[in-house]
């Protein structure tokens, strides 16, 4: 008994051998994510060389016209003979390609001429008004990957992961499978196409995993675990998604070490098990009191580790986030500021620190009215928000004091919220019209499970239809003030104030940082922020927050100020016109760095736009020369 014992415990890893483990393996995991942004990331050069090449005559470094096997790289059967006929006048027709060929284009024409100001969609987009502010949770055991595709051309450009379920490769193949599809649709719009990927760690607390959904009991997915019955405890992430009665996932690979024969195991307030022999990664075990077996219950170790001492599979997901480039991962409680430190800690020696930690927290759960949780609203970057199934269905949702400041905390803070509304959805909890802005309003992004997302009609229409009368009346109750050192606050607000008076099709930031983009984005505008920027690391990120989308331009030449800022507002422009986001003779706003060795937007336009000469309005219109701001001057005296 004892060379069993001393066997298990050098078997068990510590946490230097742990390391050195997950960084080898998951080194070799993360390849296949590299060769798929690699693919992306020269997909979206030519996509931009070819945009300026048509839209200007050149494009960055003037390769493709010297070099038309380059252009053909973008060019497929389906693609319209107009693509290459080197036509100079860009209509918001050109640079697409339509999988109906000429006659869908021909049918599209014929039908607009009877159908004014409407659209004959070529793909199939469905009804829900809000796509781009839903967060679609992917799972590797729900065979969500048909779905990818119609989510990003539908709008969706936030996805969940959530590392306790499956294997490290099967998250890993969701990656490369998004990735995928994003190159996919990127070549249909002919412009990059970026989402944000973040993903939620494996809890510090033991739990069992999702149970196989062969063996439910019916429709309410749990089974049963008789007395006497031998079944085994296992840490292999393979049964993490696919748990039974006879082998049960839980992650607890530093406890195994603690555990000796004949100690008992507790699974949720009913289940108790015996231990019979200890192994390296698993527990063989006897139920001594039988009970009904769900997913994701909590189980109760003889030798529970430090409420602060961090799990080895919190520091798999952590290098696993950082390997697959995932720049925002979620913690599954906010704990303490000393629970906290400990995970920052971890980070730091995994080389994690750079990512952007998040924490989840459950809304109604909150009691109390002393701001406990605002110290988290400081330290967290931001929130994934839940909602707890009240004990009588339905019912009236109740915040405490407590719960509503977090909220308002985070809001005014600037951080993103993720909200899951499964529990409004499934009508088990009511709004009162009071918890309206908690709800409708101060979330970014609502989560919606992949198999789900046909589902999910109800809130989606019930929180647009509250939502439409919110944001007006909330910008008139933020107090005049700018807590900014550059003045971006009142510009965030002039921005929006500007978009909601004339009814703005889109806003367009061109930025180093997403700063600016943040800060309108708080005051929740109608119309839909395109970012452009250069920053890879902005992509990571940057749609979480509520109404943006991302449109990466990098290229290697080096222009000047006015070029560079020129190139990003046309490139824009052409997207928004090709995506029909605008159309003819619509406002959009452009919000740029006028000044040269500024990298924060300290200004911004109205434009009308004109589909057949933005390119030659916007150098005139974002760097007008003194003579032009006289003649501006003039005609609006004029007009007055």
């Amino acid at each position: 008994m004892d060379f069993v014992e001393d066997h298990v415990e050098s078997a068990v890893p510590t946490i230097e051998t742990a390391i050195d483990s997950i960084f080898t393996r998951l080194k070799i995991i993360a390849v296949d994510v590299e060769k798929v942004l690699r693919a992306k990331e020269l997909l979206a050069s030519l996509q931009r060389r070819k945009t300026f090449f048509y839209l200007l005559g050149q494009d960055d470094d003037g390769s493709i016209e010297n070099n038309h096997s380059e252009m053909r790289l973008l060019t497929s059967k389906h693609s319209f003979p107009s693509i290459l006929s080197g036509d100079d006048d860009f209509d918001g027709e050109e640079l697409s390609e339509d999988q109906c060929g000429d006659w869908q284009f021909q049918e599209e024409n014929r039908w607009h001429s009877y159908f004014s100001g409407f659209q004959v969609l070529t793909t199939r987009h469905g009804a829900d008004p809000n796509e781009n502010r839903k967060c679609v949770q992917l799972s590797a055991m729900l065979g969500c990957d048909q779905e990818i595709k119609t989510l990003l051309r539908n709008g969706v450009r936030c996805f969940l992961l959530d590392l306790f379920a499956g294997t490290q490769r099967d998250n890993q193949s969701l990656i490369v499978q998004l990735r995928e599809a994003e190159i996919s649709v990127s070549k249909e719009y002919g412009f990059p196409v970026a989402s944000t990927i973040f993903v939620k760690l494996s809890p510090r607390f033991q739990y069992t995993g999702y149970l196989n959904p062969q063996h439910y009991k019916g429709d309410l997915k749990r089974v049963e675990l008789k007395k006497g019955c031998n079944l085994t405890l296992t840490v292999d992430r393979e049964f993490s998604d696919s748990s039974s009665s006879s082998i049960i996932y839980v992650n607890a690979r530093f406890l195994l070490g603690d555990v000796k024969t004949f100690d008992f195991i507790l699974i949720g307030n009913e289940i108790q098990l015996t231990v019979h022999s200890v192994n390296p990664d698993h527990l063989n075990c006897c139920v001594v009191r039988g009970g009904m077996l769900s997913s994701y219950m909590p189980v109760l170790f003889p030798k529970r580790c430090s409420k602060f001492r961090i799990s080895y599979e919190e520091l798999e997901d952590l290098t696993f986030a950082r390997e697959v480039g995932v720049n925002v991962v979620v913690s599954n409680i906010v704990g303490t500021a000393k629970y906290l430190d400990n995970l920052e800690n971890a980070m730091g020696i995994m080389q994690c620190e750079n990512l952007r930690m998040f924490a989840r927290v459950v809304l109604n759960d909150i009691k109390g009215c002393d701001g406990e949780l605002n110290w988290a609203t400081r330290r967290y970057d931001g929130f994934l928000v839940e909602l707890a199934e009240p004990e009588v269905v339905p019912d009236v949702m109740h915040l405490c004091p407590d719960a509503e400041c977090f909220l308002q905390l985070v809001h005014a803070a600037k951080k993103p919220i993720i909200f899951d509304p499964e529990m409004i959805h499934k009508k088990k909890l009511r709004i009162d019209p009071t918890h309206y802005y908690y709800t409708f309003y101060y979330p970014d992004k609502y989560l919606v499970k992949s198999h789900k997302t046909k589902q999910s009609f109800y809130f989606s229409f019930l929180q647009n239809a509250l939502f439409e009368k919110i944001p007006t009346e909330a910008l008139a109750k933020v107090p005049y003030c700018d807590n900014s050192h550059t003045g971006a606050d009142g510009l965030a607000r002039a921005v929006v104030t500007a978009a909601m008076e004339v009814h703005a099709a889109a806003i367009v930031v061109i930025g180093v940082t997403a700063r600016m983009v943040q800060k309108i984005s708080h005051f929740r505008p109608e119309a839909p922020i395109i970012f452009v920027s250069h920053m890879r690391s902005a992509e990571d990120y940057v749609s979480l927050y509520y109404n943006v989308t991302m449109l990466s331009f990098r290229t290697k030449q080096f222009h000047t100020h006015r070029q560079n800022i020129f190139r990003k507002g046309v490139y824009a422009l052409a997207y928004l016109a090709k995506r029909k986001v605008v159309r003819q003779h619509d406002y959009v706003i452009l919000v740029y760095s006028h000044k040269e060795g500024t990298t924060f937007p300290e200004k911004y336009i109205l434009y009308k736009f004109d589909k057949s000469h933005f390119a030659e309005h916007m150098s005139a219109s974002m760097f007008p020369t003194q003579q032009d701001q006289q003649e501006s001057t003039a005609d609006a005296d004029a007009n007055n």
